[in-house]
């Protein structure tokens, strides 16, 4: 033991018997069943998540939407649902061609988000466990690494975040992992490129493209970040580095060829939203970890709790600054870096130390020189989500920590001491908390502008006596769970059998926090019932407003000029936050809305969700009437730049009914005049819409739906031109020029990037299952051999 070259299978040892891989994944699947048991076959509308978080706000909306249209064998590559039409497909989040997302083609939805989160969860120690017996460890060890990454700070908060997407694309960071081990083992092991070294990058490839359409690219470009310092860390110590690295290289390339048809979409819709500017320095250095927070390691609640009789009081959002490993996995974790061997020391370490350093952000000057000069940093917010793949070599230093334990068959005791003495410590802090004043504390957490507990609150002594109380029980806690540990080690120096109680001891303590942070909700709750009267009683080709449920929509099939999407149509953050007096050169997907403006009218807004001062809600009329769906408009000004655009659409005598601002000189240009003909819409899909006109001189046909350059407009049989132009009106809108006659034509969204990316990850899946078939072949022949 002790070897950084993983392969093999661990040696019977004189203590303990070695169990099969399926008992200890057969654990893991039950350790599942009893975290998510009770959601899992009621049958009913309750998920487990945090009611108003994302998963009520968002994705309960975005997961029906899109598995409804599938199964009605409609693809969408665009959601008119929300932000008044936005990317959906290439926004990522969709994750429509993801393959576990499958089960929502089977299952009613709310059985099918909570069998998918505890899948994923399932997912996630099965890949940690295979990773780490890769490596050599025992079952044990590898068990407890699994459990660790299940029920840690890391991950299963995001559960109660509602986080969908970040759920399903964490899971696959082990298994890169795992494939480069697998690599590096096979690089080390003779030349050529055998099948059974071929299968690690195999391997890679497909983890590397399933986290691509898991649908978070920032967990990608963090893992990736991770898997090439891993990868060059372990490289050093290659005995064939050169050609190592080339086939480390192909993990990445091979799984980008495979998820092609998700990029190539991915950048096209990225272009035309807000994804495509770099984020304001400020905006992109929200959410470091902060360093107070590595406390969560061992007292998870220190800074409360996501439960509203305990809120969470420290910087940022708890689901994002929890680390929590527990006390057992984090005494193990350092006993695993003092023990293990030193490449493995070394390597799990630099990981750790490098991995933690970034995800603090801004909080260090590292930061502004990455947001500056690497590609990548200036495009999200959210430095702390390095924590996660930072986690995962904690835990396998922990598992390193106990696999140890298990060849000495008990602990030492200057590990024992100290363990004792650091309990001690964790008591004296608690009573000195107990104590202390706590109100600069809490004031200084507001003062940092990076809290979100309520002012009322901060300012309430009762809530600051329960927040001092909270941490110093934490702390205590912890002492009592370090001196349990304390007396299990030394009961396992006169019986190794004891190691089993600090394996559950471990599990105990993770289960515990996670299921104290579990929560459900009534998914049926995601919709308002007064608004889904008002659609039954007011139908109509309308938008609402609904700020606090703009989800519903997707699943009412209304159409909302808002939502909890970060893929907003870059034109559109500008007009809007233009609209509630904003600078629509700094516009984000995040938007203080103070007032209905009378320009929605272009945008169809009928109605609005307004919040009373007893918090309940109501729906009020938009200020002006609605835009048709499709109008013939003759009267046209041509201006090339959006500050004087939106200057024209303030102007008193600007009537969108009558007039519309064009970017470029239209062909056929309209003389002017009334209204030349009758225009009506035919048909409209996710993606299309069928409109027929007749006019009797050159028009503008107006259609009050978001431009991007992945429109076009297509002709029919019957139509009076052969070709049709679409062009930006009114800086947000679509407009098409007619002649007079005839016009039948399909207004669609056909981005180009999805369909080359379509045939490149079809081939592209082709070889990789016949080099896969192959492979398994050529060892059946061999086995027979």
């Amino acid at each position: 033991m002790g070897t950084d070259k993983p392969g093999g299978q661990p040696n019977p040892l004189e203590f303990g018997t070695e169990r099969p891989a399926w008992q200890w994944l057969g654990g893991l699947f039950l350790l599942t069943l009893l975290m998510f048991g009770d959601v899992l076959f009621d049958g009913g509308t309750r998920v487990v998540g945090g009611e108003t978080r994302d998963l009520f706000v968002q994705f309960l909306g975005w997961r029906g939407f899109g598995f409804r249209e599938l199964a009605h064998g409609n693809f969408p590559l665009w959601n008119p649902h929300n932000l008044s039409g936005a990317p959906y497909f290439g926004g990522f989040q969709a994750a429509l061609l993801y393959p576990p997302n499958a089960i929502y083609l089977i299952l009613p939805l709310a059985q099918a988000v909570n069998w998918g989160i505890a899948l994923h969860v399932f997912m996630m120690g099965a890949f940690m466990f295979a990773w780490m017996r890769l490596r050599r460890l025992r079952g044990e060890a590898a068990f407890l690494a699994g459990a660790l990454m299940m029920f840690g700070g890391t991950y299963f908060p995001h559960i109660y975040a509602g986080h969908l997407p970040n759920l399903c694309a964490m899971v696959w960071a082990p298994l890169i992992f795992l494939a480069i081990d697998g690599v590096l083992s096979g690089a080390s092991q003779g030349s050529g490129l055998d099948t059974r070294r071929a299968r690690w990058p195999l391997l890679g490839m497909f983890a590397v493209a399933m986290q691509i359409f898991a649908g978070h690219p920032q967990y990608v470009f963090y893992t990736g970040l991770a898997a090439g310092l891993y990868a060059g860390l372990r490289l050093l110590d290659a005995e064939r580095p050169i050609q190592a690295a080339a086939l480390l290289s192909s993990i990445y390339i091979g799984g980008a060829l495979l998820a092609s048809v998700q990029l190539l979409a991915g950048l096209q819709a990225n272009a035309e939203t807000i994804r495509n500017q770099p984020l304001l320095f400020q905006f992109a250095a929200m959410f470091g970890f902060p360093q107070e927070n590595l406390l969560t390691l061992i007292a998870p609640q220190f800074f409360g709790a996501m439960s509203p009789a305990h809120p969470y009081w420290g910087r940022c959002y708890p689901w994002e600054m929890s680390v929590f490993l527990g006390v057992t996995g984090s005494t193990l974790a350092i006993y695993g870096a003092a023990t293990a061997e030193k490449r493995t020391r070394r390597t799990l370490l630099a990981m750790v130390g490098t991995l933690a350093v970034l995800a603090l952000g801004v909080h260090t000057p590292l930061f502004r020189v990455l947001y500056d000069f690497a590609p990548g940093f200036d495009r999200f917010r959210g430095t702390s989500k390095f924590m996660f793949p930072a986690s995962l070599f904690l835990a396998a230093l922990a598992a390193h920590g106990l696999d140890r334990l298990w060849r000495d068959r008990g602990v030492r005791r200057s590990a024992l001491v100290g363990v004792c003495a650091v309990a001690g410590v964790f008591l004296a802090a608690a009573i000195f908390i107990r104590a202390a004043d706590w109100r600069p504390v809490i004031h200084a957490m507001q003062a940092s502008r990076e809290s979100y507990l309520r002012p009322a609150d901060a300012g309430d002594p009762r809530f600051v006596e329960r927040a001092r109380a909270g941490a110093s029980n934490a702390l205590v806690l912890a002492a009592a769970t370090l001196g349990a540990l304390g007396a299990i080690g030394f009961g396992a120096r006169r019986a190794p059998v004891f190691l089993y109680a600090v394996l559950a001891l471990a599990i105990l303590e993770v289960f515990s926090f996670a299921r104290g942070s579990r929560d459900t909700f009534d998914s049926a709750a995601a919709v308002m019932p007064d608004m889904r009267r008002f659609l039954a009683e007011h139908p109509g080709d309308y938008r609402v407003f609904d700020l606090w449920a703009p989800g519903s929509a997707l699943s009412l099939g209304a159409q909302d000029i808002w939502g909890d999407d970060p893929g907003i149509v870059r034109r559109y953050a500008e007009f809007i936050t233009w609209t509630q007096g904003g600078d629509p050169a700094r516009a984000t997907a995040y938007v203080a809305f103070r007032k209905l403006d009378p320009l929605y009218a272009l945008l169809r807004l009928r109605c609005a969700v307004a919040r009373e001062q007893d918090g309940s809600r109501v729906i009020v009329d938009a200020p002006s009437p609605p835009l048709p769906h499709v109008q013939l408009v003759s009267r046209v000004r041509v201006i090339g730049e959006r500050d004087r655009i939106f200057a024209a659409m303030r102007e008193p005598g600007f009537d969108p009914r009558k007039e519309v601002i064009l970017e470029t000189v239209p062909v056929p240009a309209p003389g002017g005049g009334e209204t030349p003909g009758t225009v009506r819409v035919t048909g409209s899909s996710t993606d299309s819409l069928e409109v027929e006109a007749a006019t009797t001189k050159p028009a503008i046909l107006l259609v009050t739906d978001l431009y991007t350059p992945a429109w076009r407009a297509v002709g029919l049989p019957g139509s009076a031109q052969s070709s049709y132009a679409l062009q930006p009106a009114d800086y947000i809108l679509r407009a098409v020029p007619l002649s007079a006659g005839q016009h039948h034509l399909r207004i669609e969204y056909a981005p180009r990037a999805y369909a080359v990316g379509k045939w490149i990850s079809v081939f592209s899946w082709l070889g990789f299952g016949f080099v896969a078939l192959r492979g398994l072949r050529r060892n059946a022949l061999m086995a027979r051999l």
